[in-house]
């Protein structure tokens, strides 16, 4: 398998895995407003799983990179569970005392890590075109981080959740 192949199945996996985190999370907050902000990184998530799924499947069948659409539109060729079987699997991944801050932080960890991955892709690319899905995944993961370290700010700072339809920002994917 190529090296692309290899940072493309590490992306599933970390996309998979932030998909899980934020389900959970949405999950055991209160507040009517925490469960907007995570959800919207849930279906932030999975349209980037989407657009890696699809890429994936590219580059294993023809080893051509292929557009953000082309690659949506693919994404139902890859099953990442198959990939990645623990996910599946998994038990919980925020500590159950944990509280709704600390999950913020956690999930701006998931952010950092999705984007050091993915902005070291886009200087290592080959190809225009790879350099456009990492660079488009690296800014939409630091927007995810931006978005997270604005409501945790709010969030300790006014002892409410932050999350305003107009304000939210607005990723493509």
């Amino acid at each position: 398998m190529t090296e692309a192949a290899e940072i493309i199945k590490t992306g599933m996996s970390t996309e998979l895995w932030g998909q899980r985190f934020y389900q959970e999370a949405a999950a055991r907050t209160e507040s009517e407003d925490g469960k907007k902000v995570f959800q919207s990184l849930v279906d932030e998530e999975g349209r980037h799983l989407d657009i890696l799924r699809g890429e994936y499947a590219a580059l294993t069948k023809s080893a051509e990179w292929v557009s953000l659409d082309e690659a949506v539109a693919m994404a139902e060729s890859v099953d990442p569970i198959k990939l990645f079987p623990d996910a599946a699997s998994a038990e919980q991944l925020i500590p159950g005392d944990s509280t709704d801050e600390q999950a913020l932080l956690m999930a701006m960890d998931f952010e950092r890590r999705g984007y050091t991955l993915y902005a070291q892709a886009a200087e290592d690319a080959q190809s225009d075109a790879e350099r456009v899905l990492w660079e488009h995944l690296a800014k939409a993961e630091d927007q995810h981080y931006a978005y997270l370290q604005e409501t945790y700010e709010y969030l300790v700072n006014n002892g409410v959740w932050y999350h305003d339809d107009l304000e939210r920002p607005f990723f493509e994917g």
